[in-house]
């Protein structure tokens, strides 16, 4: 079933299938459900699949401007949905939308029995640890992407995706993933002002008491495993795994792992 919601007057995109206990799906920055299809196909069909867009993806209104970039509003998006779902739900997240995921279940909005996060990059937590050159080259980067955009370079936010992936990530993706890229880089623009305004600090995560599956790959980009490390640290009831030979994009390239990885914790939780 696809069904958008309204709510408040807004869109948010809404997807379900299956049945049994719900798991709620949040893909990253130019991402909508479809993301999700590779690990969803590999998984038992004894869930209840949900899935949204993050705000100005999919068919998910943009909510947010440039003097109003609180991750709240990504927030009420992924609430919204668990209210849809009316049950607690296992959330799973991938990058941005990994870290919406954990912000969700700090704001505590909705009963959450665990969480899966692939990559996910609350990037506070580098500058928290002391790593400032990781710190800043992903700053820097980012500010290179923004001017760029501004400049109104066309592949602008194949910046981004190399920069988690690796050089010539975003020339290898198929043509019409380019153009969606492209056509949602400015919504990507947002993410990052908002990432960058997301403070949750170690101590924030520690009252994260359900189970959380803490994964990232092999091939993981070194700010992503200074992340993925201060969160294994700071999270009491955690399970890491690393997915050998994967990079940032691994809920696709190594689709068939990740729901390995996924089933096994979801079976014991």
């Amino acid at each position: 079933m696809a069904s958008p919601l309204t709510i408040d007057g807004r869109t948010v995109d809404y997807q379900e299938t299956g049945d049994g206990p719900a798991i709620l799906f949040v893909p990253g920055s130019y991402s909508t459900p479809a993301a999700w299809l590779g690990v969803q196909r590999e998984l038992s069909s004894g869930y209840r699949f949900v899935s949204t867009s993050l705000c100005g993806y999919g068919a998910t209104n943009e909510t947010r401007n440039l003097g109003d970039l609180d991750i709240e509003h990504e927030v009420r998006v992924v609430a919204a949905v668990a209210e849809q779902v009316g049950a607690p739900v296992h959330l799973v997240g991938h990058s941005f939308g990994a870290t919406v995921a954990l912000a969700a279940a700090l704001a505590n909005e909705f009963e959450v029995l665990s969480i899966t996060t692939f990559e996910a990059n609350p990037i506070a937590l580098v500058r928290e640890r002391g790593q400032m050159d990781l710190y800043e080259s992903v700053t820097q980067m980012n500010s290179a992407f923004e001017a760029a955009y501004n400049a109104g370079e066309r592949d602008a936010a194949g910046r981004i995706i190399d920069f988690w992936g690796h050089d010539g990530a975003f020339a290898a993706m198929p043509e019409v993933v380019q153009d969606y890229c492209r056509s949602t880089t400015f919504a990507n623009v947002l993410d990052w002002r908002t990432a960058f305004g997301f403070e949750a600090s170690m101590s924030d995560y520690a009252q994260l008491t359900m189970p959380v599956l803490l994964a990232r790959g092999g091939l993981a980009n070194p700010a992503m495993v200074e992340i993925t490390a201060a969160l294994e640290a700071a999270l009491p009831n955690v399970r890491p795994e690393v997915i050998d030979g994967a990079g940032h994009f691994l809920i696709s390239s190594h689709a068939k792992d990740c729901s390995q990885i996924l089933s096994d914790f979801l079976a014991v939780v």
